[in-house]
């Protein structure tokens, strides 16, 4: 990969590249952070000079310096427990961070404590979007808008510097809407303990007429063969979740 002359464009493509280099080792890494915020309300336009990720789970941040190094491209490297900093093309003018997120309970957070705000629920790791940043394809957590939120805040409005103050209330990961068929309504007091494990709050309907998308839909498993598995949240895939990680659930 040609990094020069390095701008914001060679940016976004080396950071891309590290993306890439991660996901191919099995390893989930999310675009986060400001940049983030660029792809959903900026449709697209880089607008800084630094880009974040989240590596989740597992990942070890000297196992990814040395995917990065084997690379064969130039940086400029700085590095903390949890934090992994790369300058591309040796310029400190442009940076990304690959953040490390444990595992606390059924959530992610950031490394550090102080930080309890930066969470990716658990829900959000079932699945995976894409999103654009300067038309290049990145991966990030299923439903990004309610992690930004929570991180930041009203992100609709742009600032010149966020901070964990401005960080958000976390209602709006509490609580979901949950969309049953008819034919399944017997058992709807054992699935709704079983979402109660994850979400203060559930919401039951029976018609998928007026689908707030703001909100968490999770749907029946009726609605499996008739909605994009891709892009929604089906009562199974916490089954799944709850058997993966041995937690005790209601068998329905």
């Amino acid at each position: 990969m040609n990094l020069l002359p390095y701008n914001r464009t060679q940016h976004v493509e080396y950071a891309k590249f590290i993306q890439n280099i991660i996901l191919e080792d099995n390893i989930k890494c999310y675009l986060i952070g400001g940049s983030l915020i660029n792809t959903i309300r900026d449709n697209g336009k880089f607008l800084s000079n630094d880009i974040d990720f989240a590596i989740i789970g597992d990942g070890n941040l000297d196992k990814i310096f040395k995917l990065i190094e084997k690379s064969g491209i130039l940086f400029y490297w700085e590095s903390e427990n949890d934090i992994l900093s790369i300058y591309p093309g040796l310029d400190k003018k442009y940076k990304i961070d690959l953040f490390l997120f444990v595992k606390r309970h059924v959530n992610y957070y950031m490394y550090q404590v102080v930080w309890l705000h930066e969470k990716i629920c658990s829900f959000q790791t079932f699945k995976e979007q894409t999103v654009l940043l300067e038309n290049k394809e990145f991966v990030t957590m299923f439903r990004p808008d309610l992690f930004l939120t929570t991180v930041y805040g009203d992100w609709s409005k742009h600032s010149d510097e966020y901070s964990s103050k401005q960080a958000g209330n976390t209602i709006h990961t509490k609580e979901c809407i949950f969309y049953v068929g008819e034919n399944d309504y017997d058992k709807i007091d054992f699935q709704i303990e079983n979402l109660k494990i994850i979400f203060k709050n559930v919401t039951v309907k029976t018609s998928l007429n007026n689908i707030d998308e703001k909100k968490i839909n999770i749907f029946d498993d009726t609605y499996l063969s008739s909605l994009p598995k891709e892009k929604t949240l089906f009562y199974n895939d916490f089954i799944k979740f709850f058997i993966k990680e041995e937690i005790k659930y209601f068998d329905v």
